[in-house]
């Protein structure tokens, strides 16, 4: 759900646009390690639930910020 989380963010997606980048980009598929002709993916409800999770808790920022400031050094 993380990398879900990632691409949403990257790619400025609302969780429906998200949902249905899962169903037709299999690379996204690849990345968030999710097997793209698999009949479960995880639709809208369940990407709302995890991005409200993690602002909730101010983690969404955080885990960002720690992202980029890996990828600079």
């Amino acid at each position: 759900m993380l990398h879900i989380h990632f691409l949403q963010q990257w790619f400025g997606l609302s969780d429906p646009a998200m949902k249905e980048a899962l169903h037709d980009v299999s690379l996204y598929c690849e990345f968030a390690h999710l097997d793209p002709g698999a009949s479960r993916l995880p639709d809208e409800s369940t990407i709302l639930r995890f991005r409200h999770l993690l602002e909730q808790h101010g983690l969404s920022m955080q885990i960002m910020a720690a992202s980029y400031g890996a990828h600079s050094e």
